[in-house]
């Protein structure tokens, strides 16, 4: 049995977050699946991407597509006669997409993200990926809610889910969901848990120490909480700078922040909330950081504070976890199932909560060392689940079913 020529299409840019992280984790754990059940070949769509994969020893191949060729794909996927579309293949047999693939024998296509692209294979078979449908979880948002952007994910899902061979989900909670939204059979659905970003992880099984005063960088005189995090509502920046108020206003004690991450159109609201608050000299907006800059921001925290409404999965509480800082999360479904014991949940509808764990970390530094302690244990749990293991399963039972046509 020859192995499985396995593409796995990497879409996602930097600005993603997030979802970068969690698909350039994906796409690295491809390469420890033996040679002779997959061989593997890596494409994108983006040049930039090239350069990152390749750093992690990995060719890839570009996938350009003209606006010319966008418009037919487009167009081809309108088409929902099967008799109409054997017609449009005697003139063009795959879509301009579908064939990058043909020409390099590819048998099944891996995709890292929830793309739409998916739709544009009629005769390869693929896997696909679901981080979460906080859409249909936390409709309110607007980033889920204008421009119908809801009703546009709800039909790519419904397009990619019943004709993928497999979907890598995040959690127990994000395959139920799938299976109680949109009817995809539990069987072909799998949990690949989350894991922190490659360049945290190298840096937390090294030694090395501080090399960047980040008070100093930042001009704080106080001490200060983090919060990598895109400038989406739903990220609740603004439940943070409340709780800080909060802090000083009832224990006298003042804390600043650190912001990372890009604006996706709520920044401006989330600084205009921090002036009303009275906390401009204290917080600190330090856009997209360098990789080896990230660490230092996570050490030299009190903590890391994380009021986010999106989950079940978020890969900072796993990047504190790794590098020994305790972690306030929220205490929401799904979200406290992914920290345990080792977070310290936050009431959404009160800061307090949120002010009272800051003041018993800067009161009781057993309280600190303790949760610093769970967090390790937690992520040992997370790391020993066998992602290899799930994905090599995947991939035998598939290459077996590809022996049956030629």
């Amino acid at each position: 049995m020859r192995p499985i020529r396995l593409a796995v299409f990497f879409d996602q840019t930097i600005q993603a977050g997030g979802g970068y992280q969690q698909a350039l984790n994906a796409a690295l754990l491809t390469l420890e699946i033996p040679g002779e059940l997959v061989d593997v070949v890596f494409f994108t769509n983006l040049k930039e991407n090239i350069t990152t994969l390749s750093s992690h020893g990995v060719n890839v191949k570009l996938i350009h597509l003209s606006p010319f060729e966008k418009i037919r794909t487009y167009l081809r996927g309108a088409v929902l006669t099967p008799a109409l579309l054997k017609v449009i293949k005697r003139f063009e047999r795959y879509t301009p997409f579908e064939k990058y693939f043909i020409e390099e024998s590819i048998d099944l296509v891996y995709f890292l993200s929830p793309t739409s692209r998916a739709r544009s294979l009629e005769e390869i078979n693929y896997i696909t990926t679901v981080w979460d449908l906080c859409h249909r979880d936390d409709p309110e948002f607007p980033e889920v809610r204008w421009d119908r952007q809801l009703e546009a994910r709800d039909k790519n899902y419904q397009a990619i889910l019943p004709r993928a061979i497999a979907t890598f989900v995040d959690s127990e909670l994000g395959r139920n969901n799938l299976v109680r939204r949109y009817g995809i059979d539990v069987e072909r659905i799998h949990v690949v848990p989350f894991q922190g970003a490659v360049s945290i992880r190298a840096h937390s099984e090294t030694e090395t120490g501080s090399t960047i005063n980040i008070c100093e960088k930042y001009q704080l005189s106080v001490p200060y909480v983090f919060y990598p995090a895109q400038f989406w509502a739903h990220k609740n920046h603004v439940y943070l700078l409340e709780g800080l108020r909060v802090l000083e206003d009832l224990h006298g004690i003042k804390v600043g922040a650190v912001f990372s991450g890009g604006d996706q159109g709520n920044q401006q609201y989330v600084e205009k909330r921090t002036r009303e608050l009275g906390l401009e000299d204290r917080i600190r907006f330090a856009g997209f950081v360098p990789n080896e800059e990230v660490p230092d921001l996570y050490r030299q925290s009190l903590a890391l504070v994380m009021p986010t409404y999106f989950g079940p999965t978020n890969l900072p509480p796993l990047e504190a976890f790794a590098l020994g800082v305790p972690v306030l999360y929220s205490d929401k479904a799904g979200l406290r199932d992914q920290v345990g014991n080792a977070g310290m949940l936050m009431d959404l509808t009160n800061p307090e909560t949120m002010a009272g764990h800051i003041k018993a970390l800067l009161e009781d530094y057993q309280l600190k060392d303790q949760m610093v302690k769970a967090g390790h244990t937690r992520l040992s749990n997370i790391d020993s689940e066998d992602r290899v293991g799930v994905l090599h399963d995947v991939l035998k039972e598939f290459r077996a079913r590809r022996l049956c046509w030629s």
